[in-house]
């Protein structure tokens, strides 16, 4: 499952095109099932999330079995700064990991703008970005 993700996230990681749509990435069915076009709401989403980063994963392997990845080009990049944790990047992609069940919270994988990964934590709600993916 980790090649299989692996794989997708390298296919997304040059820079996004302002066009570039949202895609919801069942783990389950190891395919995207969704695509939507990329708009000022997913781009308002996008910048919540990123508001509400508190710190890095900590998990050796977080989980991406049983889950949805939602991913969302970022246009323009945006720039994130935690400095407890460090983290000082402009972010291009993000794509938020939604356990289908579990006690594990969503998280956030994020491409910034020099290629690297960042895999973090967020307090946001995503039920209103699930109902804009019809999750």
């Amino acid at each position: 499952m980790w090649a299989f993700l692996a794989v997708w996230l390298m296919l997304f990681s040059s820079q996004p095109l302002p066009l570039e749509p949202v895609e919801v990435f069942d783990t389950d069915k190891e395919r995207v099932v969704s695509t939507f076009e990329n708009s000022e709401k997913y781009q308002q989403a996008a910048r919540m999330l990123l508001a509400s980063v508190t710190a890095r994963v900590l998990e050796l392997n977080p989980p991406l079995t049983h889950a949805y990845i939602v991913k969302i080009p970022v246009v323009p990049p945006q720039r994130l700064e935690v400095p407890d944790a460090k983290i000082r990047e402009e972010i291009v992609r993000m794509f938020v990991v939604m356990p289908k069940r579990g006690e594990r919270k969503p998280y956030l994988i994020l491409h910034t703008k020099d290629n690297a990964t960042l895999v973090v934590e967020f307090v946001e709600p995503v039920e209103s970005l699930r109902k804009m993916v019809r999750l």
